[in-house]
């Protein structure tokens, strides 16, 4: 089934705290695997991954000095059997995408998030789960998007958990609730674009394919969304994030929901339920979105 949420709340000082509380109220829509895209207030490039072991942290760090400087690093168990890694990169901005791929080349890692301002926890569990094994510090952030992941396909493989990144466009992240079912048609074609994938999950397809219209095409999240829809196949809603935007999606069949509610001109909460929203608003009354719909909203 999955859930997912989405919170835009500028300057929060509690926004990661927050999100999960939303993914809480979710708990029974899945609890397999939990994740977060944050977007954080920060002035350095951050990098997570995970890998099948810590032994081939010293792979990892070669590939990143071949690209810049590390610092911050901190390597932890995660909930399941893969071990996590976390540092900051001094280089050059337009080199992210590149190392993003270099990274992703090794078959026993896998980049989470890599950018300036975005930072991915996903793991194995609950949300609960989640804060507890990763800590996720309190930070100055803006906005960002979770879900809560009832498994169809390898549930210990935490790689096929959202939210999901793309190395086209390394500050977007998708999270997904349902299903593509021109999943494998779709991916043949993108490959013949030259779109590298990581994962067999469905969820990436979408994530590259509206990273590389906006990359590679130019297109604004807005027409990369309406161009989803006519492209997708199957029921399905998306949030999608970008340094400054969310973006949301809900196919036309309508089966799969989608609620969204905005207070004061500054927040703006989205969720499958509106259970999910009452721990930022307690008296909240939401918008279904129409079937068929496509909204943006930026930060």
């Amino acid at each position: 089934m999955c859930g997912i949420a989405g919170l835009i709340a500028k300057d929060s000082p509690t926004l990661g705290n927050d999100l999960i509380n939303m993914l809480k109220e979710l708990i029974h829509r899945g609890k397999d695997a939990t994740g977060v895209a944050l977007y954080e207030n920060r002035d350095t490039i951050d990098l997570r991954v995970s890998m099948t072991a810590a032994q081939f942290r010293k792979d990892l760090e070669e590939v990143i000095k071949g690209y810049g400087q590390i610092s911050k690093a901190r390597i932890y168990q995660g909930q399941g059997i893969f071990t996590f890694y976390e540092v900051s990169v001094d280089m050059d901005p337009a080199r992210i995408s590149g190392l993003n791929w270099a990274i992703d080349s090794h078959p026993n890692i896998c980049v989470h998030s890599l950018g300036q301002h975005i930072k991915v926890y996903k793991d194995e569990g609950s949300a609960e789960e989640l804060q507890n094994c990763h800590k996720i510090p309190p930070i100055q952030g803006t906005h960002g998007i979770g879900h809560v992941r009832l498994a169809t396909e390898s549930v210990e493989n935490i790689n096929f958990a959202h939210p999901f990144i793309s190395y086209i466009y390394p500050e977007l992240a998708i999270v997904h609730n349902g299903q593509f079912t021109n999943y494998f048609n779709m991916r043949r074609k993108m490959e013949n674009w030259g779109v590298r994938f990581k994962t067999n999950n469905d969820s990436e397809m979408a994530a590259h394919f509206l990273a590389f219209q906006m990359k590679e095409k130019g297109l604004d999240l807005e027409a990369a969304l309406h161009l989803g829809l006519e492209t997708f196949d199957g029921v399905f809603t998306l949030l999608v994030s970008t340094s400054n935007q969310i973006g949301a999606l809900r196919d036309r069949l309508g089966i799969k929901p989608m609620l969204y509610f905005e207070k004061d001109g500054t927040t703006v909460l989205f969720g499958s339920e509106q259970i999910c929203l009452t721990p930022i608003v307690s008296d909240v009354y939401a918008t279904e979105m129409d079937p068929g719909g496509v909204q943006v909203w930026s930060v």
